[in-house]
């Protein structure tokens, strides 16, 4: 692999996980904030809240995962 095409994954590779904290972070920081503000009531939208966490949450999990995935190819 040439030296160009590897800083190319590098950089790809730091921007799915860029994107995926901010992902993770925005899954777990939004609901305070709706609550916060009265937007979001927690005892009617519980399960709405925690799928919508949650989902958020594996999102950002499967950014990252693929993200370390690109990097093996530069193992070789």
């Amino acid at each position: 692999m040439s030296p160009a095409k590897a800083e190319q994954v590098k950089l790809t590779a730091g921007l799915l996980n860029s994107l995926s904290s901010g992902t993770i972070l925005a899954a777990i920081v939004a609901p305070y904030i709706g609550m916060g503000m009265g937007t979001l009531n927690p005892q009617s939208d519980l399960l709405n809240l925690t799928a919508l966490s949650g989902l958020g949450f594996v999102i950002g999990i499967v950014l990252h995962l693929v993200a370390r995935r690109s990097l093996l190819d530069l193992e070789d």
